[in-house]
């Protein structure tokens, strides 16, 4: 009988923050852990959704025993960079709606306006 190997996880360090406020980060961790497992769900119901469309009925350890084939993977996969998508989309949108300035023009005319005074 194999014995099962247990590795303690070991943190290193603080957590990064990306903002000013913890809270922000705190917060968009939860997000980010609730997405995950909302994806793992969805995942699990296309599997329940498969199993009652081929055998019409299904036991708990079908779901635990079903392993997808390469096209259905490419189906969650399709899914979930578009569930990632909708996730982002705020951020992503106002990253494309940025105007590019050019910082030494601005400054150039900025002291220029200044001389004029």
């Amino acid at each position: 009988m194999e014995e099962e190997i247990k590795i303690k996880p070991v943190n290193r360090g603080k957590r990064p923050f990306f903002f000013d406020d913890p809270a922000i980060d705190q917060l968009i961790a939860i997000i980010m852990a609730m997405s995950g497992e909302l994806s793992v769900l969805y995942d699990r119901v296309d599997t329940i959704e498969r199993l009652l469309e081929t055998n019409g009925g299904l036991k708990r350890e079908d779901i635990e025993k079903f392993k997808p084939n390469q096209e259905i993977e490419g189906e969650r996969n399709v899914r979930r960079n578009e569930y990632i998508s909708r996730l982002f989309k705020i951020i992503t949108d106002e990253k494309t709606n940025l105007t590019p300035h050019n910082e030494m023009k601005d400054y150039r005319n900025l002291m220029k306006d200044l001389d004029k005074t």
